[in-house]
């Protein structure tokens, strides 16, 4: 679970970086370069891009021109809705396009002999759409904490308990799948 968690931590690199720096234009010029070097790593690495940071290089991009010709307004404020928002589109664009979202981090780190079997498949399927949920949730607790209808105290603890089910479920999706499997074998 360590190396999926790296690989996971990379892809938020562009993130983390770009909203520490101000002016935000620059920040979000930062963003796109990092989210472009990761993506063409990816890309020459391993064969395939995550659909995260697929989304994140048009999302730095266009956030560029926007703060660029738009300086007044600050886009930083929303930093918690437009992470929410690209995770949630990511994690449901993927299961629409039959590439989970953990599916492209879990063969990262899984041997390739694994990558097919039905388990592995089915146990990343359900992982992700368990994310989508989650992401989807704290994609609106943010929503409300940015239109001022719940205390920033409420819906950040909101954010986190959706994450922790998130978390939770990569935790124990794989050995309930695993002994569903193992019971259905027999």
């Amino acid at each position: 679970m360590l190396p999926t968690l790296f690989w996971i931590f990379v892809d938020l690199i562009p993130f983390i970086v770009a909203f520490q720096v101000e002016p935000q234009a620059l920040g979000f010029g930062i963003g796109f370069v990092l989210a472009v070097l990761i993506y063409l790593f990816q890309k020459k690495k391993f064969g395939e891009v995550t659909t995260i940071i697929a989304i994140k290089v048009f999302y730095f991009f266009c956030g560029f021109w926007v703060a660029l010709l738009f300086p007044a307004f600050h886009l930083f404020d929303f930093t918690q809705l437009f992470m929410y928002g690209i995770l949630t589109l990511a994690a449901v664009w993927s299961l629409v396009i039959k590439k989970p979202f953990t599916l492209q981090y879990a063969r990262k780190v899984v041997a390739p002999e694994f990558t097919e079997h039905s388990l592995f498949l089915a146990s990343n399927f359900w992982l992700t759409l368990i994310w989508a949920v989650a992401f989807g949730l704290s994609l609106i607790c943010s929503t409300l904490y940015a239109m001022a209808l719940v205390s920033g105290e409420v819906g950040v603890t909101l954010v986190h308990v959706w994450n922790l089910v998130g978390l939770a479920a990569t935790i124990l999706v794989r050995p309930i799948a695993r002994r569903y499997f193992l019971n259905k074998q027999g």
